[in-house]
């Protein structure tokens, strides 16, 4: 009996272990925002690619169109907890977060590390992302990108609480009608250490997606280009962005995450996203509808 019990400890730790922290029940406005969340979803793989993943781990390059030198980082995540670090070797530096804890080392920067912890990991993932748990979906419009006439579906996505995933208030995620494969998103930023106003979001800035590479089942965004503020309409991009050497398989060194002796902690950042985290506990919510889920391993779907 003891042994059952045993193994039966042991299957329920690792299912809890591979489970994201963004597997969830989201809501949405309407029918058409959660067929096309579904139609995205199932377009780069479905959730149990995700859930069956041990981390997401990457190499990132990043090039300011006349700017100084690239950036060049390593970035891991654990999925299961969200926590996650990020290393540039350039600089020698470092950022981490766990449990709403945020360190860097050597950040040479003058905007806030935490401003950039689970940033990019967020971008490329974001049709997964939304299945989190207070996640509002919806309504569905119709819109164009600069440089491309083409019509996309758009999906707006907003978070009821703050955290590194959400660098401003909206995501608009824009859909290949056909394909079904995210193209592009549309986002502000609002972070106290990047704007003068958090009232006042700089933005929209956009991000348009080149090329995508499938992992462990998972279609993933691996190059786009952005375009800020002043190039949205119709101007040139302003920056393009690389990721390679993605991993699902390797497990996520928890190590990392102890600050040394020199760290200093983020607290501007810490600060922003707690305040978000209180102010949305009291958020009204009866706007939004919970929509049944359809199928297993889909969006809201059973587990």
């Amino acid at each position: 009996m003891l042994r059952l019990l045993l193994i039966l400890t042991l299957i329920a730790s690792a299912s809890a272990q591979a489970t994201p922290w963004f597997d969830g029940t989201p809501d949405f406005t309407d029918a058409e925002s959660r067929s096309l969340a579904e139609k995205v979803l199932q377009a780069h793989g479905g959730m149990q690619p995700m859930n069956e993943a041990k981390s997401l781990q990457f190499s990132f390059f990043t090039k300011m169109i006349g700017g100084p030198m690239p950036f060049y980082s390593f970035e891991a995540v654990d999925l299961a907890t969200g926590d996650a670090y990020i290393d540039w070797p350039f600089w020698d530096a470092t950022i981490a977060w766990k449990d709403g804890e945020l360190w860097s080392q050597q950040w040479p920067m003058p905007m806030p590390a935490g401003f950039f912890i689970r940033l990019t990991t967020s971008f490329i993932t974001l049709p997964w992302q939304i299945n989190a748990d207070g996640t509002n979906i919806g309504p569905v419009s119709q819109a164009t990108l600069p440089e491309d006439d083409e019509i996309y579906d758009v999906l707006r996505i907003t978070f009821d609480q703050r955290s590194p995933s959400m660098p401003g208030t909206f995501y608009d995620m824009f859909i290949d009608p056909e394909t079904g494969l995210m193209k592009a998103i549309r986002f502000d930023i609002n972070h106290p250490g990047m704007v003068a106003n958090p009232s006042q979001p700089l933005g929209p800035n956009v991000h348009v997606f080149g090329e995508y590479k499938k992992y462990g089942g998972l279609v993933i965004p691996t190059f786009y280009k952005t375009y800020g503020a002043g190039s949205t309409n119709g101007g040139g991009s302003n920056a393009y962005h690389f990721a390679w050497d993605v991993r699902l398989d390797r497990p996520f060194d928890s190590s990392r995450l102890v600050a040394p002796e020199d760290a200093v902690r983020d607290v501007v950042s810490m600060k922003w996203w707690q305040a978000n985290k209180q102010q949305s506990q009291i958020r009204n919510r009866s706007s939004a509808i919970a929509i049944d889920p359809i199928s297993t391993g889909t969006l809201g779907g059973a587990r």
